[in-house]
């Protein structure tokens, strides 16, 4: 797979367009190489499972069974999740992280990342989670709402353990 923090230019082209590969020079615009990258893919995964997350969350706070605080916090670290791996997604495959010119290896704060959203992923879960536990067998589609929503908080958990597990991988050089 490519390394999108170490692109080379592309030798391919869209029909006579030009290649939207990036290159070491930081031309901006759509780079295929990380958008089918496993890191590239992993983003957009993590778009739509914390999308659904909040989505379904913030469509069941209507109801009045569960504590409003730990309702507020699973909102802000899925919807707060979601901004950013929108930015960092925007920033690499647009190929805008060249232009910054920071020498690192973006492997490390994506990793920081990765391994910080999904702790607060599985901490805001599972407090949602034992709301829906105390409810017993209710059934209601706020709480059913509520329980998808808390399934897919942990489905994205495991998603950013995986980018974690990539990255860290990329660090080691196994990847």
């Amino acid at each position: 797979m490519a390394d999108p923090e170490r692109q080379e230019p592309s030798a391919s082209s869209d029909k006579g367009q030009q290649s939207s590969g990036g290159t070491g020079g930081g031309d901006i615009g759509l780079t295929m190489a990380y958008v089918t990258s496993i890191p590239g893919i992993l983003r957009i995964v993590e778009f739509f499972t914390l999308m659904l997350a909040f989505a379904l969350a913030a469509d069941s706070k209507e109801g009045t069974y569960w504590s409003w605080g730990r309702m507020d916090f699973f909102l802000f670290v899925t919807v707060t999740s979601w901004i950013l791996v929108i930015v960092v997604f925007i920033l690499f495959a647009f190929n805008i992280i060249a232009k910054i010119n920071l020498n690192i290896d973006w492997n490390m704060p994506n990793l920081v990342f990765a391994v910080i959203v999904a702790i607060l992923l599985l901490i805001s879960s599972s407090l949602l989670a034992d709301d829906a536990r105390k409810l017993g067998n209710v059934r209601h589609s706020t709480i059913d709402k509520l329980r998808a929503g808390v399934a897919f908080g942990f489905i994205t958990m495991f998603v950013f353990i995986g980018d974690a597990v990539v990255h860290f991988m990329k660090m080691q050089g196994k990847m």
